[in-house]
């Protein structure tokens, strides 16, 4: 397992350099290094920089995420516009892969449940990447929920919660995604809890971002968006630092994006080749969700063509699920084993 994993690895870091050639660091499009071969971070805009009035041009020249229109997409748009304002302090990303893995929905079924994901997935109605209706961005904003064992239940092991946003991933073999990981373990060493954002574009694992502090009950905004069927970007705002992370990656040799879903996911990660634990995270509330394709048709989880997802246990049992409160926002909360 190991041994594949340092593999993967090599694989990301050598397809990723050939991305972005940069001399000196940075190259004409404001393109800087990480400390990840070929994955890439933006400079910091000058001061005085106003979103509101920049073009897409600058916007994407430093990173930031496509700005919804304001007219068609008002609700999109306050939720942009304010994390863009409260992205004060520009992060130079650290990044740091795992283990790990946010994979597409499993044992997925028509009445609605699915062994790893809970959450909206929305459906475009797209066939392949050059589709019209291919969705290229999803954005929401969230409270980052605090993760325990089950009550009463002190396993000497690990439990797992991840919160994300993605593209392609139902019914297709890749996931272009950005999140939180919300974690918690208890033995006779003690009773801990972690929390970490990080980036994915699945069949490569997890990448961390170790320097961009997350904790319980932390407000945060991700956009993920992508340039090209193999060009991915996110970004993040953390309303409690001001902090902004930004960071394009591509996708694994051989895959390339379809944007036929987006989805809103609270899920139980792949740790060690199967499903965890699910962590007893108790609720998690997501708002302003929404995504749009490539013709700017907008969609919401409230959307007609969206579909509700609950999580069973290996036994088939509830164990997380997911209620609307209105167009664009949901309220998740676990059950059965999980609490």
């Amino acid at each position: 397992m190991e041994k594949k994993f340092v593999t993967a690895m090599v694989a990301l870091a050598t397809c990723l350099t050939a991305v972005l050639p940069l001399a000196n660091g940075q190259d004409e499009f404001n393109s800087l290094r990480t400390n990840l071969p070929g994955v890439t971070t933006f400079a910091t805009p000058p001061a005085g920089f106003d979103h509101t009035t920049a073009s897409d041009y600058e916007l994407a020249r430093y990173g930031f995420p496509p700005r919804p229109n304001e007219m068609m997409e008002p609700a999109a748009f306050a939720s942009w516009k304010r994390a863009m304002q409260a992205s004060k302090e520009r992060i130079l990303p650290r990044l740091e892969p795992s283990q790990k893995s946010h994979g597409p929905a499993r044992m997925m079924n028509s009445n609605g449940t699915s062994n790893n994901w809970s959450g909206v997935v929305d459906f475009g109605g797209a066939t392949s990447y050059n589709h019209s209706d291919s969705f290229h961005l999803i954005a929401m904003d969230y409270v980052v929920p605090a993760a325990t064992q089950a009550y009463g239940v002190c396993a000497g092991s690990t439990v797992y919660s991840s919160t994300w946003i993605g593209i392609d991933g139902w019914g297709s073999t890749d996931v272009l995604q950005a999140g939180t990981d919300s974690d918690a373990y208890c033995g006779q060493g003690g009773v801990s809890s972690s929390y970490t954002a990080w980036i994915e574009w699945y069949p490569y694992p997890e990448v961390r971002i170790s320097n961009f502090p997350v904790a319980p009950g932390d407000d945060l905004y991700i956009a993920v968006w992508n340039t090209s069927a193999t060009q991915g970007n996110a970004y993040f705002v953390n309303y409690r630092t001001n902090f902004a992370g930004t960071v394009q990656f591509t996708a694994p040799s051989g895959t390339t994006l379809v944007g036929n879903s987006a989805e809103w996911v609270v899920e139980r990660p792949g740790v060690n080749g199967g499903l965890a634990t699910l962590a007893n995270y108790v609720s998690d509330y997501l708002s302003n969700c929404h995504a749009s394709t490539w013709n700017s048709v907008s969609y919401e989880p409230g959307s007609p063509s969206a579909m509700q997802l609950t999580m069973l246990d290996d036994n088939g049992r509830p164990i997380s699920l997911p209620t609307m409160l209105g167009a664009s926002a949901i309220w998740f909360q676990d059950t059965g084993s999980a609490r």
